[in-house]
């Protein structure tokens, strides 16, 4: 079955080349040509979430636990290459793979961004909530042009980019000097520099996937419109940041399988949970009434994230015949 699923990509990284010949391909040799692609992408999920659940009974992470970050967040980069390297290497390439990778890091996306705040001892206030909701968007840009064009994009300065970026900032952080550093200001907080650049790229990922689509789908801009007023409505009403986290994290990653699903099987038209805009309704009321609205964004929460798992599930069952348990020999 995989001889008939095709990646197609384009990537013009510029760190890429670089990147694959001196460090991904070299240390991917050391991986067992037994050893399965996809179970190199589980290896780097494992990771990612371990250390984020560990980040989120720390206030204030130290040098130690800085560090700790800033190799799992290497070792997630370099895994997230590996288990493609082994895919071609075993002739194994198939949609389930592709959508395990691609999936798993819009996830670890948001991981990067929320260590990266904890790490520079920010505030997880509305200045996070918004930057994660921009890398969701960028994300959502990429795997709806991937859906329209049927062809998945990476620019030049991209998400490889941002993240290799990301890990020397925190490198940085490792020493109380280094975390000091970037609280300098320069008529404003260097770290504010560095957040809005962050934001520029989001932007500018958007923007390019909007041109080369030369469209605005009408999905998109639903969802953008959604998640935008979910943000800064959370934000002025002062809800608890935890659950908007949770809340714009479950609601962008559930447009983006749909994305993905209609992608890789062609089996349902893309379409936006509209839920979101009577949660939208529900919080506004309930504030007018002085009651307390975190229950509706938990139960928001809930009932989307139950819905995705059971359309991840249906997916699983679907391409069961793509899993493999282990490569059975190398090529001679």
């Amino acid at each position: 079955m995989s001889e008939q699923y095709r990646y197609n990509c384009v990537d013009e990284s510029v760190l890429l080349p670089i990147l694959k010949k001196h460090v991904f391909i070299p240390l991917h040799r050391w991986i067992p040509y037994w050893v399965p692609a996809n179970y190199l992408t589980l290896v780097s999920i494992v990771m990612m979430w371990g250390i984020f659940l560990y980040f989120t009974t720390v206030d204030l992470p130290s040098g130690l636990e800085i560090g700790a970050a800033v190799l799992v967040i290497t070792a997630y980069v370099i895994f997230d290459h590996f288990d493609g390297l082994q895919a071609k290497l075993t002739q194994t390439s198939s949609p389930l793979g592709e959508w395990l990778d691609h999936f798993s890091d819009v996830f670890n996306g948001a991981i990067v961004v929320y260590l990266g705040f904890k790490c520079l001892h920010l505030p997880l206030d509305g200045l996070f909530l918004v930057l994660t909701w921009l890398n969701f968007v960028a994300f959502a840009a990429t795997y709806v042009e991937q859906r329209v064009r049927r062809e998945l994009y990476f620019g030049k300065i991209g998400s490889l980019e941002g993240v290799v970026l990301m890990i020397a900032v925190l490198a940085l952080c490792v020493p109380e000097s280094g975390r000091a550093l970037w609280h300098l200001e320069l008529g404003w907080p260097i770290y504010q520099f560095l957040l809005a650049s962050f934001a520029l790229g989001c932007f500018g990922t958007v923007i390019t996937c909007l041109q080369r689509m030369r469209a605005l789908p009408r999905e998109f801009l639903v969802f953008g419109i959604g998640g935008s007023l979910l943000v800064l409505l959370g934000i002025y009403l002062e809800l608890s940041t935890s659950w908007l986290f949770c809340a714009i994290t479950i609601f962008s990653s559930e447009f983006i399988l749909r994305n993905m699903q209609q992608h890789l099987t062609s089996q349902e038209i893309v379409t936006v949970d509209l839920v979101i805009f009577g949660l939208l309704a529900g919080l506004v009321g309930f504030n007018w009434l002085s009651w307390n609205p975190i229950p509706l964004l938990m139960l928001f929460s809930l009932g989307l994230g139950v819905s995705m798992l059971l359309r991840c599930g249906r997916l699983l069952i679907f391409w069961r015949p793509y899993w493999v348990w282990w490569n059975p020999s190398a090529p001679s």
